[in-house]
């Protein structure tokens, strides 16, 4: 009740390709701002950026920017649907050449 200009997000299946799921640890930059060293998982939030440039915020480090992760679930939702209608498109043509 509260959107307006509502519009599906365009080719999710190549937005989710451009990016990759990775695991990191921070560098000597990182744990100087006084990041905990451990292990994380993420993804590189210039990748981002480039394909939707609203799920990247300013960090609490200035100069760095970061991924509202909670935000990547629209384009999550919208690639499996993709998928789904191609796997269904994909579907009907091998039912159509088995003649079911």
């Amino acid at each position: 009740n509260l959107k307006k200009d509502i519009e599906a997000i365009t080719d999710p299946i190549a937005k989710v390709m451009s990016l990759r799921g990775v695991t990191f640890r921070p560098n000597d930059t990182a744990l100087a701002l006084g990041i905990t060293d451990k292990e994380e998982v993420g993804v590189i939030a210039q990748a981002v950026q480039s394909v939707l440039p609203q799920l990247v915020t300013g960090s609490a480090y200035e100069g760095y920017i970061t991924v509202k992760y909670e935000k990547l679930t629209a384009l999550l939702i919208e690639a499996v649907r993709a998928q789904q209608q191609q796997i269904d498109e994909l579907t009907r043509l091998v039912n159509a050449g088995r003649g079911i």
